[in-house]
């Protein structure tokens, strides 16, 4: 791997259910299938006698994980495979209602406005910093979309979704350290008038639909038309806003989306599709709970903010595909666009808890004060990026399959911060008085005022960074099948990808950090039938993330980038199904070898944080997936995990909380006060205390867990098919979800004030749904109980590193949900 660096100055109810509920539903599922005193095949023919319904049957999903088709149990890779049917039973609008139905994954919110994936421990720990790339790669018909802020738009008008655990480092390359997740939607076809309108409402106003239609012209065209809209009112609410009598909502929706697709195809050979899609919101703030908010109830936030989010996605994308005969060939191309702005209260509270929290007074002299810690911000983001990918493959079946492709990439990233800390509003109780300096028209940084009349409000993080992305690459990969059961695979990938970024900050003079880094990886596998319908398989692959440059414009630690992180991985695996397709049975155990961690690391500077590097972690575990048919109409779905890490090299960092209480005592005692982080804007001597107290403070990572990773997760689905009059039947499911607590920082599980602020408390889930399907086979009417025992289950926690605060999102409380679907 290369690695060069150019830099200039150029001016996240409790616990009250245990983990035996979950046993329970696991318990039943087993004693359904072992104890009734027959084997499941007797069992499953006297049912069949007796007239009752079998379950839904187990089904082979084709997916492209390896850039080629293949059935999901024939693919030598840890991957789950989520159909549409599967998707709507569970409620699944977007990638944060994955949790739990995969293996490993772990998907949360940072600032309310981006979506976090990790797999196996290995996600995005940078949020915060904007020319950092995800971990987990993410594609929409095989198209890589490249900003992480896109996984704000709702899946639509979907035929399944795959979620490839592992590094990907050969067919998908950097940023698929974890793994990757492919959303592939319902395609045109030829010759046919088809779609489907499908409805939802329920509690919090829920109003939601959606529908496509294919159409035909000519033999050769076909026309798939898919919308989506969604309205419903907040999960949660701010208790402290004016004028909203203690209920501005949070965590509501207002979303539309579409998508237009065209297929030409006028042979066997040639296809080309043109895609057009649109999707944007119009939201308030998603819930962020502070941790040490005084309100017990996990959906009232005692906020004074009044948070607002829009969003939108532009994507154009075609793909044409040819077959040679003796390859196939794939030219795939893209145009995209993100566009997001809004305001946020980072430490999610109101004037007077934000001071009562954070401030601070010198026991020793009552006069040294600092109270200036209300932390509200506004963004503006906005992206743009072109993709361009080739690939020829061979046809399949041959004593060697193959593929070669290319990949390019181009980026541009324009972001800008305008952060304020304060005691006190503009215009006394009015939180909106305070001036939004970023959009929608960004201020001269030299035109910014930084005192209010009496000083009690003024930007202390301001930034504009303007940073770019080129990346290319080629790969290879090919299977040898010596023997009908014995097949070995071989792949490599060359990628070289350089980055820009030029920081404006408020503090000192524009900095222009540049970045160029290259890489081998690879994968060697091997995979072996042991029976027809058994697979084992063992792999050992190598995966790579680029570095880039830091926002900060005045680190005095951690500088102005940060180096690539690396893995290597190895796996072996079993997949088998049995009992004439009644039984499907995958297992996997990994171990990683990690280098570089990049993870948000506070600066001895206050407020100068950004991403560095952990020199080493390792990260292992178990994982199972069982879908089996049981006697009488039952069924049972299941997955579960246990998984272990640490962090295997010493490095020192300072923890947010941390740092930000020996600020607030520095900045106490000097005049100065909030100043003392702004370098030009104050003495020397206040900076240097600071910097020395803070420095003083730094530990040893070592031993660490790793973030984002949940020793134990489970999940277990028991579902029931009942025959009724007319071919009629009703399905009856009950879901319960376990996962264990995670620390979401690199920084440990440390206990501030009684408070074990980096830890993402566990959970137990229980849902409930209904299915019945008429004597008409398009219509569908469902209901579901999401939630059912109302628990305040926290799904992710973020850690703000600029502000010294640790928030929360938490499970939405119980809602009902009806819908009806006409399939035609």
């Amino acid at each position: 791997m290369g690695y060069k660096v150019r830099i200039g100055r150029t001016d996240g109810d409790s616990l009250v259910r245990n983990r035996l509920c979950l046993a329970q539903v696991s318990g039943l599922a087993i004693a359904l299938g072992l104890g009734l005193g027959a084997s499941p095949v007797q069992a499953a023919e006297t049912a069949a006698t007796a007239a009752e319904p079998a379950a839904a049957p187990i089904t082979d999903i084709v997916v492209t994980a390896q850039k080629r088709e293949s059935n999901v149990q024939r693919t030598p890779l840890s991957i789950t495979a989520l159909p549409a049917d599967l998707l709507k039973q569970n409620g699944v609008a977007d990638a944060v209602d994955l949790n739990g139905l995969v293996p490993g994954l772990v998907v949360s919110t940072s600032e309310g406005y981006e979506r976090n994936l990790a797999i196996r421990g290995i996600g995005f720990n940078v949020p915060q910093n904007d020319s950092a790339q995800p971990s987990i790669s993410y594609h929409v018909d095989g198209i890589y979309i490249v900003n992480p802020v896109a996984l704000n738009t709702n899946f639509l008008d979907v035929d399944h979704v795959e979620v490839v655990r592992g590094p990907q480092g050969t067919v998908y390359g950097q940023n698929s350290t974890g793994g990757t997740v492919n959303l592939i939607t319902v395609q045109p076809k030829l010759g046919q008038t088809s779609g489907y309108v499908h409805a939802d409402a329920g509690m919090f106003a829920l109003a939601g639909f959606e529908g496509a239609i294919n159409l035909p012209v000519g033999d050769t065209v076909a026309i798939r038309i898919a919308a989506q809209g969604t309205h419903h009112d907040g999960y949660a609410k701010a208790t402290q806003v004016p004028g909203t009598s203690g209920d501005y909502q949070l965590s509501n929706e207002n979303s539309l989306h579409g998508r237009i697709t065209v297929l030409y195809q006028p042979d066997d050979k040639f296809s080309l599709e043109l895609r057009a899609e649109y999707a944007r919101a119009r939201n308030n703030e998603t819930e962020g709970k502070n941790i040490f908010d005084p309100n017990p109830n996990p959906w009232e936030q005692t906020s004074d903010w009044p948070g607002k989010l829009q969003y939108d996605n532009d994507l154009f994308s075609a793909t044409a595909n040819y077959d040679f005969g003796f390859a196939k060939l794939k030219v795939l191309g893209s145009w995209q666009m993100v566009r997001q702005n809004g305001s946020v209260n980072e430490d999610g509270l109101d004037l007077p808890t934000s001071i009562a929290v954070y401030g601070y007074t010198d026991p020793t002299n009552s006069a040294n004060v600092y109270n200036t810690v209300h932390d509200l911000q506004y963004f503006y983001h906005r992206s743009t990026a072109k993709t361009a990918e080739v690939d020829l493959a061979s046809p399949g079946g041959q004593t060697v399959d193959w593929i070669v492709g290319a990949f390019y990439l181009a980026s541009d990233y324009r972001v800008g911060y305008d952060q304020y800390a304060l005691n006190a509003y503009p215009v006394t109780g009015d939180p909106t008085s305070l001036q939004n300096q970023l959009y929608p028209i960004v201020t001269d940084p030299n035109a910014l005022g930084f005192d209010s009349p009496n000083g009690y409000y003024y930007p202390y993080f301001y930034s504009i960074s303007y940073l770019t992305r080129h990346s290319w690459s080629g790969y290879g990969q090919a299977t040898l099948h010596v023997t009908p059961a014995l097949r070995i695979t071989g792949g490599a990938r060359f990628t070289h990808d350089s980055n820009t970024t030029n920081i404006v900050d408020y503090a000192g003079s524009p900095v222009f950090v540049a970045q160029t880094n290259t890489a081998w990886t690879g994968k060697v596998g091997v995979e072996y039938d042991l029976a027809a319908k058994t697979m084992a398989y063992g792999s050992w692959s190598t995966g790579f993330k680029p570095g880039g440059g830091n926002i900060s414009a005045n680190p005095v630690v951690l500088g102005f980038t940060y180096q690539p992180e690396t893995i290597k991985a190895w796996e072996l695996g079993v997949k088998t199904t049995q009992l004439d397709g009644k039984l499907r049975l995958n297992l996997a155990g990994f171990y990683y070898f990690y280098d570089q961690l990049q993870y948000e690391g506070e600066d001895a500077l206050a407020f100068q944080g950004g991403v560095a590097n952990i020199p080493a972690m390792h990260v292992y575990g178990l994982e199972a997936e069982m879908n089996a048919i049981l006697p009488a109409g039952f069924r049972f779905d299941g997955n579960a995990t246990l998984e272990g890490s640490k962090m295997t090299g010493h490095y020192q960092v300072l923890d947010n909380i941390t740092g930000y209480n020996i600020d607030k005592q520095i900045f106490a005692r000097n005049p100065a006060g909030l100043n003392c982080a702004l370098p030009g804007l104050s003495d020397t001597p206040c900076i240097s205390q600071d910097i020395a107290a803070r420095s003083a403070a730094y530990y040893d990572v070592y031993g660490n867990p790793a973030p984002n990773l949940p020793s134990v997760t489970a999940t277990g689905t028991l579902s029931h098919t009942l025959a009724l009059a007319g071919h009629s039947s009703l399905t009856t499911a009950v879901q319960g979800t376990y996962r264990h607590s995670y620390v979401n920082a690199a920084y440990g599980d440390k206990v501030i004030d009684g408070v074990h602020v980096y830890l993402t408390p566990g959970y137990v889930l229980w849902n409930l749904s209904l299915r019945y399907k008429p004597e008409d086979p398009n219509l569908t009417f469902s209901a579901s109980v999401k939630n059912v025992f109302n628990t305040g289950a926290v799904l992710g926690q973020f850690t703000n590193q600029f502000g010294g605060e640790v928030t929360r999102q938490y499970e939405p409380p119980r809602r009902v949900v009806v819908s009806a679907e006409y399939k035609f």
